[in-house]
Order: structure tokens, then C-alpha cells, then sequence
């Protein structure tokens, strides 16, 4: 998780790269005491935080364990994005997408030590070394606990026509409303007219 200064066209359209000072569970529990529905919220956000697999020496926040892209009637296609090493698989093994098809991803994702607030996923898409797309995909807020959150985005239809096809490259963050950035990645896909299951008919 880091703090570092964040080029200002890779921000959400609301966000500033002046972040207030954080504040703990406790000063958030005791913010606006006589709202009963809004400390209702906050006591289902705030909840005991128990011991993980990843011990006390990693700091991290938010830990994103899986991606897998969804495509009505195929097999999902997952990405294992932890331990972090296996993040170059994303960049290295392009997923293939048939022109038109509609997807969606899933993000499988562990929240530990603390609530993290207004989580999102900035992706940004490349094709031929400019960029064709941006999007902010907000994710939520959540408090920490043992068991996996799974997030599914809306479905998204892929271009079609010969000028869509072609191989892609993005850039993704998971960024917060404090600007922590949780994680930073690189994958690759292609744009094809078939399948390929289909191309060796």
C-alpha cells in the first residue's frame, strides 16, 4: 500500500491528491453519535479484527486474491493474482475476448487491519501505445475480516469491426479515498473475430 504522488489523468474525476488525515475505528465510531441509522452502518463496517495467514509483518490494507473474467455459457478465465509474483502471468498471457461478446470481471479480494473506504479499480486500456479507454469502477467500503469480499462489475460488450480487433494493454490500480494505492498491475488481452476454439475449424 502506498501514498506516492499519482500522475492527475490516473485519479477518479473527483478525487485530489490533498488527502485529509485518517482517522481511526474509534474516531469513526464516535463521528455524529445521534444519527442511529448512520452508527447502524458504521457497527456493521466496524468489526473485530482476527489474526491471518499473512502475519503481522505485511501491512497491507487490501489484498486482491483473484480476477477472473466472466463470458455468458465459457469457462471464466482466472487470473490467481496472489502471491504478487504471479502478477507477470496477467501481463505475459493475453486473454482472448470474440468481438461483441459481453463480459464482466470478478474481483476476489481480503480486507484486513482496517476499514477501507471507497475502494475502487481504475483501469486504463491501450491499444498501439494510446490510450482508448478509462474507467472507475467503484468498488465500496468494507471493514476487515477472514473471508474473501467478491465484487462483479456491470457487463460490458466488447468492440466490434476490424479497427476493434487487435492486442491490448491496460494498466490497473485499486485506489482508495485516502489515495492508498493497493495494488498496481499490467495485463494484456486481444480482440479476435472468433473464438479461438472456433479459428481451427
Amino acid at each position: 500500500m502506498s501514498k506516492k504522488e499519482i500522475p492527475q489523468d490516473e485519479l477518479p474525476e473527483d478525487a485530489t491528491n490533498i488527502v485529509g488525515e485518517k482517522k481511526s475505528k474509534e474516531e469513526l465510531l464516535n463521528l455524529d453519535q445521534d444519527d442511529e441509522s448512520l452508527n447502524r452502518w458504521k457497527q456493521s463496517l466496524i468489526k473485530e479484527n482476527t489474526e491471518d495467514e499473512y502475519g503481522e509483518n505485511d501491512k497491507r490494507q487490501v489484498i486482491i486474491k483473484e480476477l477472473r473474467v466472466i463470458v455468458k455459457d465459457r469457462e471464466d478465465i482466472v487470473f490467481e493474482m496472489e502471491p504478487e509474483e504471479k502478477l507477470k502471468d496477467l501481463k505475459k498471457n493475453p486473454f482472448v475476448l470474440k468481438e461483441g461478446c459481453e463480459y464482466r470481471f470478478k474481483i476476489i479480494f481480503i480486507v484486513r487491519k482496517d476499514i477501507v473506504t471507497g475502494l475502487k479499480w481504475m483501469n486504463f486500456v491501450y491499444k498501439k501505445g494510446i490510450r482508448v479507454d478509462k474507467s472507475n469502477e467503484m468498488i465500496g467500503s468494507y471493514a476487515p475480516q477472514s473471508d474473501p469480499y467478491e465484487y462483479l462489475t456491470p457487463m460490458e460488450t466488447a468492440p466490434s469491426g476490424m479497427m476493434a480487433r487487435g492486442q491490448y494493454k491496460a494498466k490497473s490500480r485499486f485506489l482508495d479515498d485516502d489515495l492508498n494505492s493497493h495494488l498496481e498491475y499490467e495485463y494484456a488481452f486481444r480482440i479476435k473475430k472468433k473464438w479461438p476454439e472456433e479459428e481451427k475449424k
